[in-house]
Order: C-alpha cells, then sequence, then structure tokens
C-alpha cells in the first residue's frame, strides 16, 4: 500500500465508521491460498445486505468492495446465513488469485469500513515514537472536548464523558486477539466474538465516532486524530480479584497506550481500573513514562455507592494533566439510608418478569451448600448480597458472567412469594448503573450479549462526576490562558505602539538632519554668502 493512497483515503475520516483490524487464514481446500472472511458486523455497519451485489476490485495495493450500481454487472454477491428468526447475516468469503495477489496467509490486514464500502489492505509498519505532540485545545468551533476512548468497550465510559454536555467522541479504540479471526470462529462453530458487540453496540450509540477494532499494539498512527482527552479502561482481568491474577505480564500494552496518548495530543488523560491495575508493574510504566510530558497526577479509590449509586462497584481513577489546574476529585456525600433510593425504583413492570422457584435451582445451592463449601474465600451469597428484596437500597456489582448466576452478584427475591427469585433485567441494570436514558443495544443482540457488555463496563455515577470536574478544569485552564495572552497582547500592542512613536520621532530626526544639510549645501553654493 502506497502512503499516499493512504492518506487519500484517510482524507475525510468523517466517512469512516471502522477500521477492522486481523489476521488472515487459508482456505481449506488449498493451504497455500489466502482466504478473505469478511463477518456480519463489518457489513452490518457498513450497511451491506445479504444478497446485496458488490463489485471487488484489486486497486494500487488494495481490495476495493463497493455496492454494484443498477447498470453494472456484479463481480460478487453478498452471502447471507439464515439465524433462527428467519433474519440472514451478510457474510463474504472470497479466496481467488486476485486476492492472494495482495494478501498473503497469516498477516495482519486493516479493514476499512465506509457506507457500503470497503478498503482491505495489508497492516502497514510505523513509528512507534515520532516525537511528543505539541498539546492545544482541539475543539475548533465544535465547542465540546474531543475524547478519545481507549479500551472502549460498548461505550459507557465515553457515554458518561459525552452526557455531561462538554465531550464529544472522535474516536474509539478496543481490542481483540488478532488470532481470533472472523473465519476462526465460524470454523469452530462459535458465534460472533464477545467484542463485536461491543462495537455494534458502540457504534449504535455514537455513530460519527471513527473504531479501531483489532490488535491496539498494530493501530497506525495515521488513524489517530487529535483530542483534548484519553479515556483509558484497560482490561481488568489480570488484576481483578476474579480474574487471572497475572498482574500484566503477557499482555504488553504499557508503550501502545503511550504512544497512542501523544499522538492524540491530548491536555488530560483519564484512567479507570480496579486498584490493584493501580499498583501494578504495567500501570507504574505507564506513569513514568508520561510524567515528564504530563505534569500534574491525580488519584483515588471511589465506589459508586458512596456517591449516591444503587450499585456497589469499587475502583480506583487517575486524572493527568499537562500543565497545573484546579480539578479535584468530587466530594463524597454523605447520604443517610432513608434519602437513597430502592432497588423498586428501577424495576421494569412486573407483567414482564419472570419469576423463579429457589428450591431445586442454582440459586438453592449458593444458598446453602455453595456457602458452606467457600467460606473461606468471602465470594459467597451471604456476604455479596446474592439476594435482595427490593427495598434494600443497595446491589453488589454486575460483572460479565452475570447470567451464568454468580454468587458475587445480586439477584431480586420476589416481594409477594418469598420462595421464588429471579435476574434483574438488562434495562434494570443499565438504570441501576447509571447508564444515561438514551443509551441502546443494537436490535437482535441478545440477552446474555447485553449482560457481558454491562458487566464489563462502569458505573456512570463516578464517571460522569469526574468527567464534569475535568470539564471545569479544561476550561478554567483555558480562561487563564486566555485572559494571559489578552494581557501579553495588550502589552505587544502597548510595544508596538512605543516601537512606532519611536520610529516616527527617528523619521522625523531624518528629515530635519536632511534639511540642515540642503541649508548647508546651498549656503556653499551661494557666492555672496561668504
Amino acid at each position: 500500500m502506497n502512503l499516499d493512497v493512504l492518506k487519500e483515503i484517510f482524507r475525510n475520516k468523517s466517512e469512516i465508521k471502522v477500521i477492522r483490524n486481523y489476521r488472515t487464514t487459508h482456505n481449506p481446500k488449498n493451504k497455500e491460498k489466502t482466504r478473505l472472511w469478511l463477518e456480519k458486523t463489518v457489513f452490518r455497519i457498513a450497511n451491506f445486505e445479504a444478497g446485496m451485489p458488490v463489485i471487488i476490485t484489486v486497486v494500487d495495493g488494495y481490495i476495493h468492495i463497493r455496492v454494484a450500481e443498477i447498470l453494472e454487472i456484479p463481480t460478487h454477491h453478498i452471502h447471507g446465513r439464515t439465524k433462527k428468526d428467519g433474519e440472514r447475516d451478510p457474510l463474504l468469503d472470497v479466496c481467488n488469485n486476485e486476492v492472494d495477489a495482495v494478501l498473503e496467509i497469516g498477516i495482519k490486514i486493516d479493514v476499512v469500513v465506509k457506507e457500503k464500502e470497503l478498503i482491505i489492505y495489508k497492516e502497514m509498519s510505523f513509528k512507534m515514537f515520532d516525537g511528543i505532540n505539541k498539546t492545544e485545545f482541539w475543539n475548533d468551533g465544535a465547542k465540546k472536548y474531543k475524547v478519545v476512548s481507549l479500551f472502549s468497550g460498548g461505550g459507557a465510559m465515553t457515554a458518561g464523558f459525552v452526557n455531561t454536555q462538554g465531550f464529544e467522541s472522535v474516536m474509539a479504540i478496543d481490542s481483540d486477539i488478532p488470532e481470533q479471526n472472523p473465519f476462526d470462529y465460524e470454523l469452530e462453530g462459535k458465534t460472533a466474538s464477545y467484542t463485536s458487540w461491543t462495537v455494534e453496540t458502540f457504534k449504535k450509540n455514537f455513530p460519527d465516532t471513527l473504531f479501531y477494532w483489532g490488535d491496539i499494539k498494530s493501530i497506525n498512527p495515521i488513524y489517530i486524530p487529535k483530542a483534548d482527552i484519553v479515556i483509558i479502561s484497560p482490561p481488568c482481568v489480570e488484576y481483578s480479584g476474579l480474574g487471572l491474577k497475572m498482574k500484566g505480564l503477557v499482555e504488553h500494552f504499557a508503550s501502545h497506550i503511550v504512544r497512542i496518548i501523544l499522538e492524540t495530543g491530548a491536555f488530560a488523560i483519564f484512567f479507570e481500573n480496579v486498584p490493584a491495575y493501580f499498583k501494578s508493574q504495567t500501570f507504574k510504566m505507564i506513569k513514568s513514562m508520561l510524567s515528564d510530558v504530563f505534569v500534574e497526577w491525580h488519584g483515588k479509590d471511589i465506589n459508586s455507592y458512596d456517591l449516591g449509586a444503587i450499585e456497589s462497584r469499587n475502583r480506583h481513577y487517575e486524572v493527568a494533566f499537562r500543565d497545573n489546574t484546579i480539578f479535584e476529585f468530587p466530594e463524597m456525600p454523605q447520604l443517610p439510608n432513608n434519602r437513597r433510593k430502592k432497588i423498586q425504583a428501577f424495576l421494569d413492570d412486573e407483567s414482564t418478569v419472570k419469576w423463579r422457584p429457589i428450591e431445586g435451582t442454582v440459586m438453592y445451592s449458593f444458598l446453602t451448600t455453595h456457602k458452606e463449601k467457600f467460606s473461606h474465600t468471602g465470594f459467597t451469597s451471604d456476604k455479596n448480597k446474592m439476594l435482595v428484596d427490593s427495598k434494600d437500597n443497595k446491589v453488589a456489582c454486575f460483572v460479565k458472567g452475570y447470567g451464568k448466576r454468580q454468587s458475587v452478584c445480586s439477584y431480586l427475591k420476589n416481594p409477594k412469594d418469598d420462595s421464588q427469585w429471579r435476574p434483574f433485567t438488562t434495562n434494570e441494570i443499565a438504570k441501576m448503573m447509571n447508564y444515561p436514558n438514551w443509551f441502546e443495544f443494537p436490535k437482535n443482540m441478545s440477552t446474555t450479549r447485553q449482560l457481558e457488555v454491562l458487566g464489563n463496563s462502569v458505573n456512570n455515577k463516578p464517571i460522569e462526576a469526574i468527567a464534569s470536574r475535568i470539564e471545569n478544569a479544561l476550561m478554567a485552564y483555558e480562561i487563564k490562558k486566555s485572559a494571559s495572552k489578552t494581557v501579553e497582547l495588550d502589552e505587544l500592542g502597548q510595544l508596538k505602539a512605543e516601537i512606532n512613536r519611536l520610529t516616527q520621532l527617528e523619521a522625523e530626526f531624518k528629515r530635519e538632519q536632511t534639511r540642515r544639510a540642503k541649508i548647508e549645501s546651498e549656503k556653499e553654493r551661494c557666492l555672496f554668502c561668504s
């Protein structure tokens, strides 16, 4: 791929919806032939439909796929796979000499997704560090601070910032293991990867945001826009008490997080994660690399419950700026129990839910044998408010595996029948996690996937509270700089006026010298002047 051609493709970034990055595979019948397998998520975002006629061409080292015009003869048609509900998912499987000439087996590729158009090429190399971009405020008339979200997930944290009305989303980046290419999922009979639904959820709520979906270690600087703040929620599975506890040993993200931040030219950065992450070597390396550029750092543990949320989710937040600001974390309100909202305020209409018996189900096991067997771990039903009443004002943290029943999560006891229970609905959970009421999930997204996106996200009560204080700090800094610039301009104006006055005096002095020299010259020529 020629760099000039790539720059032309990205000349109008507003047309680009997603950049998909993954590794190619081979033809199952001919292992020496490259297979280009394009998944439903890419096609749905580009608004291709199953059966749609397309034209595939190879141009200047890349593959171009577009919808065929009415009188054009298509080279291919979008395939379709019929689902249980009768709808057809769009897919495309191409394996020919033209594809093989541009791509190779086992290499990483970038798929640029536009409206009814795809551009596919080999991943390009880039400099890991190309200098520190000078920071400035990038809102250029938009009047809102621009946000790049790193490890964006379904967009909950971005929604928290945007919902303050002071920020707008310009780019989201989420990681997918490059070896988990779309074809491998289909080959093994799996459904689309969990991250494919996070992409569709994010694009559903932020359709104008450029989304990079793939290996973040491969993201090319040319894709990264300028921004005022980068918000970051790294994967917590290696640090969480419920996770692998590998402490970042195998993730290798630190240097890439740093280069993405610096490439945006952002003035501020915001981190969210479990407290253990911030004690890790990974975060210490990130902070060490950035500390010469970002000179002001603030950190604090905040439980969403302490800020008035009904869900208890303890997280650490770190905020950094390139210069000194007025930023402070929000104060913790002292809310009496009688002023807190109860669970019943978040519940759906009772006619739409289904209750289950406790006896003979997994809930009975959690309340009896499981509690006794694992009492030493702390992950038991009684210690984690597993079964709650509608008049309670606190629920445990919702996690990604909520749909599989977790002793660390809360489920609802029937207020009219103590022998029955049910899980909370996705709508109820979203409200208890303080998602904005405009936030939506894509059509046909299963409840299981919705629960995964919710459980792997954030409670927006602390996010919005901190975001509003970051907004205040940015605005106060701009006002201060603007006032300082005004004073400098006034002083510069005065200096220019003084320079003009002196220049005029010098000109008058020179004119007077010239006049006197002329008089003296005329005296010398006069015969009667001696």
